[in-house]
């Protein structure tokens, strides 16, 4: 008997890309976002072109020649493979049959619960993996499933600087540090940031700094009391600087929950993100094969992103789901964004 004879891919497939993101994946949903491309590589075309101001000149005299300054560069590389399987036993099998006799609707409850646990694993390494990319500008694995991947997407060291005195510091020149922090993007042409990423622990410290009590109560007095985060956004508000996003979202790892983002971390993002980053998603294996063999066919517009497939073997009998993607974040405007450490790391 054919255990897995009422599933459709295809239903398989809609199912699986119908489920949504968490709503506390925040890299993925917006700073690094989903983007979904007809091939198995990354390419990140750059071209940067900087325009010299004209020079006045007099009546009759001939018109200066202009510079031009134009860089191209070209990154490109592999999307890595990434999923998991999960089995329904021999056991399990027998014991889900018995119980609804020939209705397999308990089998069928049990595979699309899993359809939606393989989505939510690969959405969640990716949440790890854009967090990755935040810290540091590069897209690190080390021996995953024998997997080695570094793709330094070229941050300038000046963009990932390091806080002199350690913020937890009551002392640390905090709003000082943030404001040369700026005024790097300001003058590298990135412009101001517009908004800014950081733990609740980072947060929670500027509430207790001395500059940031001065700035508010008028003068320098180390009793003044913590702040309230109405308080430490009106010093904010007053250096126009930009609203702090809250961001602690852990995932599960090997069964121990893993921050997406370093504790210590504190990160200016661009205004407009649309041409800063993205989390890339391409074609696998099998959405190639579900277009080829699928009844129905899938067609060539959704054929990237994640894939989720059912299995059936007879030694020992079991069934089960497999879930893929090929996918991983990319950077396209290194310049753009400053990633800063101002707590010790854990």
């Amino acid at each position: 008997m054919d255990l897995l004879e009422n599933i459709v891919p295809a239903d398989i497939l809609t199912y699986a890309r119908a489920v949504p993101d968490p709503e506390n994946f925040l890299l993925t949903r917006e700073i690094v976002p989903n983007t979904f491309i007809n091939n198995v590589k990354y390419r990140i075309k750059n071209r940067e072109r900087r325009v010299n101001a004209a020079k006045f000149r007099a009546y009759d005299a001939e018109t200066p020649r202009g510079r031009r300054e134009v860089a191209h560069s070209v990154t490109e590389g592999l999307l890595p493979p990434l999923g998991d399987v999960y089995v329904v036993g021999e056991l399990e099998t027998i014991l889900l049959s018995l119980e609804r006799g020939s209705d397999d609707q308990e089998l069928l409850d049990e595979l699309y619960d899993d359809v939606e646990r393989h989505v939510l694993a690969i959405k969640s390494r990716l949440e790890l993996a854009a967090g990755d990319l935040l810290e540091d500008g590069i897209f690190e694995i080390q021996d995953e499933n024998g997997l080695f991947i570094e793709a330094d997407f070229g941050v300038d060291p000046l963009n990932l600087p390091t806080s002199a005195i350690m913020w937890d510091d009551p002392t640390a020149l905090a709003l000082t540090d943030e404001q040369a922090w700026i005024q790097r993007l300001v003058d590298t042409g990135s412009g101001r940031p517009g908004d800014a990423l950081a733990s609740s622990v980072v947060i929670s410290s500027m509430a207790r700094n001395d500059e940031y009590k001065e700035s508010f109560f008028g003068r320098a007095q180390s009793s003044y009391p913590t702040l309230t985060p109405g308080q430490v956004q009106s010093v904010r508000d007053t250096y126009r600087l930009p609203t702090i996003r809250d961001y602690d979202t852990t995932v599960r790892v090997d069964g121990v929950n893993q921050r997406v983002l370093a504790e210590e971390k504190f990160i200016l993002l661009p205004s407009d993100k649309t041409t800063f980053a993205e989390t890339q998603y391409g074609i696998t294996a099998e959405s190639l094969a579900l277009s080829r063999s699928g009844n129905p066919r899938i067609v060539r517009e959704d054929l990237p992103g994640i894939v989720v497939t059912t299995f059936e073997q007879d030694n020992p009998v079991a069934v089960g789901t497999k879930g893929n993607a090929v996918a991983m974040p990319v950077l396209y405007a290194p310049e753009d964004f400053i990633s800063a450490t101002v707590l010790d790391p854990a």
